[in-house]
C-alpha cells in the first residue's frame, strides 16, 4: 500500500529547550495517557500537565519516552496523537509453508512487476527504452565506475549515487540480488521466531526500496503480516527512484504500508525525528560506506539507533562478503552490544566469553538468482561477465536489546571440551571440541574445509575431513547448517603456519555431530539466527575464508 505523507515524526525538526518544561509531571501525565486504550493529543498530555510551549519542540523533548511506554505517533494538524501500540503475535511457518519457500530459494528471481518497474524507470528517466543500445553502454559505464569505487578500501572510498545513470546501474547489477538476500533474512527471522504478524520496520540508507519491496514480496508469500515500513536515505536520486518504483509496484491490499521515506544523513539525523516502538531496524549495505567512521563510532551509531527500537525488536545490519566489510562487520557487531544490545547472530558464545573479532571473515552463500532480462541485455556484449551479478553472498548480524535465550549444556564444561584457545597446548593430539559452524565447504569434493568458533579463539581454527575419511560417524559435518553448534570428538589437531590457523583433522575414529544440548536435533534447514523453540527450522549457508 502507497501511502502519500511522510511518517509523521519527520515534522519535528527543532531542538528542544529543556529548562522550559517540568519534566516530572509532563511524563508523569504522558505514562498515565499511555496506559489508556484510546488515542490522545499531546497538547492534551501538556494541558493537564499545566505546560505552554509549541508542540514540535515537547514532541523532540518527550520523543524518547514515546518508546519506553511503547507508544506510536501520528500528525494530525498543529498537534501530534499517540496511541499505545497493538501487541502482536509472532507468526510461525508451517511445514508445508516452508517447503514452499525452500522451493522459490533453491531458485529465486526478481518479482516480474518489480522488474518491469525498473524498466518503466529507466525510460522515464532517459525517454528512451530501457534495451536501447546507448541506454545500456551508459548503464554499463555506471555500473564499472561503482565497482572500481566500491572496491576502494579505508577514506579513499566514496560510494555516491548522485547522478541518474548511477542509480541506474545500481538498480541493474545490485538490487536483484540485495532483493533476494532481503528475503532470505526475512525466512532467518520467521524461523527464529522472530517475525511479527504486525511490524515497524525503519530501513536506514534504503537506497531505491529493495528491503521494502522484498519485505513485500516475502509477506505475499507467506500471508498473515503486515509491514509499515518507514526509510531514511541521503540521496534524492535514490528517493526519487523509490517513490517511483513504489507507485508501480505495490498494490492496494498488500501486506506493506509504504511511507515515502525522509531525507537525510543517518549519521546525523535527529533521533526525535525517528518512528518510535520499532520492530525492525535494518542496515542494509549502508554502514560499510560511512568510511569517514571507525568500526567503534559505527558500533555506538547503531546503538544510538536502538533507542527507537521496542523492547522486543531485532537489528539486522547486512554487509558485502568481502573480506575488508566483513571482518569490519564483525568489529561494529561487537562495539554495538557492548551497550545495552546483544549479538543473536551467527556467532554463539559456548563459553560465555564474548570474542574479540579482530581477524573474523565470515559470510553466507546462497543459491544464485536468476539474471533479470535487463542484466542479460547488459551482460550480451564484449566482456559481459562484468555485467552479470546473480551470486548471492553477504556478512550479517542480528542484535537485540534482550539476550538470547539459553541453550542446554551451555556454557560448555571445561571437563568434557577443550577450548579452541588452548588447542596450542594440544598439538598432535587428539581432543574433543565443540564450535559453531561460521562456514559452507571452503575445500573441494577431496577435501572438506570448515570454520568453526566457540568465541574464545584469537586464531582461525578449521575443521578438515577428507573425502576418503569419511565414515558414518563424521558425514553429519557436511550438512550441519551454518550457525549450528557442532561436536567434534578425537580429532586431531595442527597448526598452519602458512595461514596462522589450527586445523581439527578429521578422521575416521573422529566422531561429528550437531549439539544440540538436549534438544531434537534441527532439520535441513534452520535459521541462522538463534531459535526461539523447536519449531524454528534452519538454513543452509556458506562463508569463507583463508584455510589450511
Amino acid at each position: 500500500m502507497y501511502v502519500s505523507s511522510c511518517f509523521p515524526e519527520g515534522i519535528i525538526c527543532l531542538a528542544a529547550d529543556s529548562s522550559s518544561m517540568p519534566e516530572r509531571e509532563v511524563e508523569e501525565v504522558l505514562a498515565e495517557c499511555a496506559q489508556s486504550d484510546s488515542p490522545f493529543l499531546l497538547s492534551g498530555v501538556l494541558a493537564r500537565a499545566g505546560v505552554g510551549g509549541q508542540i514540535p519542540l515537547m514532541a523532540a523533548e518527550l520523543w524518547p519516552l514515546f518508546t519506553t511506554l511503547d507508544l506510536v505517533t501520528e500528525r494530525v494538524p498543529g498537534d501530534l496523537r499517540l496511541w499505545k501500540k497493538t501487541p502482536s503475535s509472532r507468526r510461525t511457518l508451517s511445514t508445508g509453508e516452508c517447503q514452499r519457500l525452500d522451493a522459490f530459494f533453491a531458485h529465486p528471481a526478481l518479482p516480474l512487476e518489480v522488474e518491469n518497474g525498473i524498466c518503466q524507470y529507466i525510460h522515464a528517466k532517459t525517454g528512451k527504452a530501457w534495451n536501447d543500445p546507448s541506454v545500456l553502454y551508459k548503464i554499463r559505464e555506471a555500473i564499472v565506475s561503482q565497482k572500481d569505487e566500491y572496491w576502494r578500501e579505508g577514506k579513499k572510498k566514496r560510494v555516491v549515487y548522485r547522478k541518474g545513470y548511477a542509480v541506474l546501474g545500481y538498480l541493474a547489477y545490485q538490487a536483484p540480488v540485495f532483493f533476494v538476500q532481503a528475503e532470505h533474512l526475512m525466512y532467518d527471522l520467521a524461523l527464529a521466531g522472530l517475525l511479527k504478524q504486525s511490524m515497524r520496520v525503519l530501513d536506514l540508507g534504503c537506497g531505491p526500496g529493495v528491503v521494502t519491496f522484498a519485505i513485500n514480496d516475502f509477506l505475499r508469500r507467506i500471508g498473515g503480516c503486515s509491514a509499515d515500513i518507514y526509510a531514511i536515505e541521503h540521496s534524492e536520486e535514490f528517493i526519487e527512484a523509490y517513490r517511483f518504483l513504489a507507485k508501480k509496484t505495490l498494490a492496494r491490499g498488500d501486506p506493506v504500508t509504504f511511507h515515502p521515506p525522509l531525507r537525510g544523513d543517518i549519521g546525523t539525523m535527529p533521533l526525535h525525528n525517528l518512528p518510535p516502538s520499532l520492530d525492525l531496524i535494518v542496515f542494509q549495505n549502508t554502514l560499510n560506506e560511512m568510511t569517514a567512521l571507525t568500526p567503534e563510532e559505527r558500533g555506538k551509531l547503531v546503538q544510538r539507533y536502538a533507542r527507537a527500537l521496542s523492547s522486543d525488536g531485532s537489528i539486522l545490519i547486512v554487509e558485502p562478503a568481502d573480506m575488508v566489510n566483513s571482518m569490519e562487520l564483525r568489529q561494529v557487531a561487537h562495539h554495538a552490544s557492548a551497550s545495552g544490545l546483544y549479538l543473536h547472530g551467527p556467532c554463539r558464545f559456548l563459553w560465555n566469553i564474548p570474542c574479540i573479532p579482530h581477524h573474523c571473515w565470515s559470510f553466507v552463500e546462497k543459491p544464485p538468482i536468476h539474471a533479470t532480462e535487463l542484466m542479460e541485455a547488459l551482460a550480451s556484449g564484449d566482456e559481459g561477465y562484468r555485467y552479470r551479478n546473480t551470486d548471492i553472498k553477504y556478512s550479517y548480524v542480528l542484535l537485540r536489546k534482550v539476550p538470547p535465550d539459553p541453550a542446554g549444556g551451555l556454557p560448555l564444561s571445561p571437563r568434557d571440551y577443550a577450548r579452541l584457545s588452548s588447542l596450542s597446548r594440544h598439538l598432535n593430539r587428539r581432543i574433543n571440541v565443540t564450535g559453531v559452524v561460521l562456514s559452507g565447504n571452503l575445500g573441494d569434493h577431496r577435501t572438506y574445509v570448515f570454520k568453526i568458533c566457540d568465541g574464545t579463539t584469537g586464531q582461525p581454527v578449521y575443521a578438515i575431513l577428507p573425502s576418503y575419511h569419511i565414515s558414518g560417524k563424521n558425514k553429519a559435518l557436511l550438512s550441519i547448517p551454518y550457525g549450528s553448534i557442532a561436536e567434534f570428538t578425537s580429532v586431531l589437531v595442527r597448526f598452519n603456519p602458512k595461514h596462522h590457523a589450527f586445523n581439527l583433522l578429521v578422521t575416521r575414529e573422529s566422531q561429528v555431530k550437531e549439539y544440540t544440548g538436549g534438544r531434537r536435533p534441527a532439520s535441513r534447514r534452520q535459521s541462522t539466527f538463534k531459535r526461539k523453540d523447536d519449531q524454528a527450522r534452519g538454513s543452509d549457508p556458506e562463508e569463507q575464508a583463508g584455510q589450511g
